[in-house]
């Protein structure tokens, strides 16, 4: 009983921030759930003064919610329906931006860890994929807010230019729809940028996006791979085997396929919670100490992916 009353306050703290944070999400589609979650965490955090009552129930939060999230966002990697006929671009762009952005990351001095983060939310799916990579690599609380602000910033930055971009440069709407779907960090954000050309450019950036998402099964199987080397003992998590059981079930099982929407909603509010729990414990100072450079490392891996893109999409005239 006393062990629940410690737990109590904290938790009651971040179920409310994950719930504003849901609440919150639904008023406009670039609103991403995660992102919302950590940063009214941080906000809620700086009120709060003298913490410590509260720790024991928001570690407690982030230890129960984040491995359910992660687990059950294994139902979000399914190929049905996405345009396999694009995988070898989508492949080759995300292989362009996930290396691009690490190896720029390490040229302005980030330490490996935030270099992977950042290069997993530009390379795939945004905060998803940072929130799913980050307790494979042990990342600090601190370098997991860096990275989900950072790729929010430059995705909604991208969001408002890409609607210009037809205008100013003449690309196609098939183009157009391959850029968006490609290189915007967060599903929301293609949905709003593909939108401004009608709903067949939607409906494609949409597909390509869903199908950019299914990569992450290759990711995590590739930092599970590195760090088993790393630390020299192949470890696989538990909520790690669930999301690649779930992965696997909704693209073979029509049942599983079925239940994905009822199932889906539990994992988001999961991982809205844990990454409240991450807002609430960290110290702002901390993140504050990185400087600029990881926004700097963002734009400018996102400039030069932007850029490559275009250029191959004008070489092989898709």
């Amino acid at each position: 009983m006393g062990k629940l009353k410690g737990i109590f306050p904290g938790l009651t703290v971040t179920l409310l921030v994950a719930i504003i944070s849901f609440l919150t999400s639904s008023l406009h589609q670039s609103f991403d759930l995660l992102v919302i979650s950590i940063v009214f965490g941080m906000l809620v955090s700086s009120l709060l003064g003298e913490k410590e009552v509260f720790l024991d129930g928001i570690n407690a939060a982030l230890r129960f919610f984040l491995p359910i999230g992660i687990g059950i966002y294994g139902l979000q990697l399914e190929f049905g329906g996405a345009e396999m006929k694009f995988w070898p671009i989508v492949a080759g762009v995300f292989i362009v931006a996930f290396f691009t952005t690490y190896f720029v990351s390490r040229a302005f001095g980030l330490d490996r860890t935030l270099s992977v983060l950042l290069g997993s939310g530009m390379s795939i799916c945004g905060a998803s994929a940072i929130v799913v990579v980050a307790p494979l690599l042990d990342s600090k609380k601190e370098d997991t807010s860096i990275a989900l602000i950072s790729i929010l910033t430059v995705g909604l930055t991208g969001m408002l230019i890409y609607k210009f971009l037809p205008q100013m440069t003449g690309i196609s709407p098939l183009k157009f729809a391959i850029l968006s779907g490609t290189t915007l960090p967060m599903f929301g954000q293609v949905k709003v940028a593909a939108a401004a050309l009608g709903p067949e450019v939607l409906s494609l950036a949409v597909k390509l996006k869903l199908l950019r998402i299914s990569f992450l099964i290759f990711l995590a199987c590739g930092v599970l791979f590195f760090m088993g080397r790393r630390k020299k003992r192949f470890y696989i998590p538990w909520f790690m085997v669930l999301f690649f059981v779930l992965a696997a079930a909704v693209n073979f099982s029509e049942t599983v396929a079925g239940i994905r929407g009822a199932v889906e909603p539990v994992g988001r509010f999961s991982l809205a919670t844990a990454l409240a729990a991450i807002g609430l414990s960290i110290d702002v100072d901390s993140i504050t100490d990185k400087g600029a450079s990881p926004l700097l490392v963002v734009f400018l891996s996102w400039g030069i992916i932007v850029t490559m893109v275009f250029l191959i999409l004008n070489v092989i005239n898709v």
